[in-house]
């Protein structure tokens, strides 16, 4: 029995230095991650704005005969939907770091990047902020670097301005990574 057991104790440092070898890791010219969506300027001015392009749609709420369809990062377009075989694009409200929203009511909720902001949605012509909660959502304040992701990303750069939020895309020669 103590033959096996000196002999394991023997092989054990070789067998554990068998895990340490390293290869060389080369990085891709393109890959799949995040890059960093900035913004200058008032990031709390919330606006009404002439109905434009949908881009990533993350939510959608229908109240009454419209649809409120929230953008990633960039605010909620109003659709009039009383005839579904043709919808009719109203108005956008750009709020700034937008990823989440809410009705009730004729109360409408997003988050404006850190805050909270209701709004008044009972003229759609005439939205307005009925209230603001600062930093209701901390968590959410642009970053430096994505929080809770792993993998390649695209190095922020101070001089575009605030980073408000992360988008995936493919990144060409990748320089950072978490």
């Amino acid at each position: 029995m103590k033959t096996p057991f000196a002999l394991l104790l023997l092989l054990l440092p070789a067998l554990l230095g068998l895990g340490c070898i390293q290869e060389k890791v080369s990085i891709p010219d393109q890959v799949a991650g995040l890059a960093p969506i900035y913004f200058e300027g008032d990031w709390k001015a919330i606006q009404s704005e002439p109905p434009r392009p949908i881009g990533r749609l993350f939510k959608l709420y229908y109240k009454d005969k419209y649809l409120f369809a929230g953008e990633s990062q960039q605010g909620i377009h109003i659709i009039d939907n009383s005839d579904p075989a043709n919808p009719q694009k109203v108005s956008f409200i750009r709020i700034v770091g937008n990823s989440d929203i809410a009705i009730r009511g004729n109360v409408l909720y997003a988050n404006n990047l850190t805050d909270l902001v209701a709004l008044d949605i009972s003229e759609i012509d005439n939205v307005r902020v009925l209230s603001r909660v600062e930093n209701a959502f901390p968590d959410l304040a642009g970053a430096s670097v994505p929080n809770d992701y792993v993998g390649f990303f695209e190095c922020p750069d101070p001089n575009m301005g605030v980073v408000i939020g992360w988008s995936e895309e493919i990144i060409r020669e990748p320089q950072c990574w978490r």
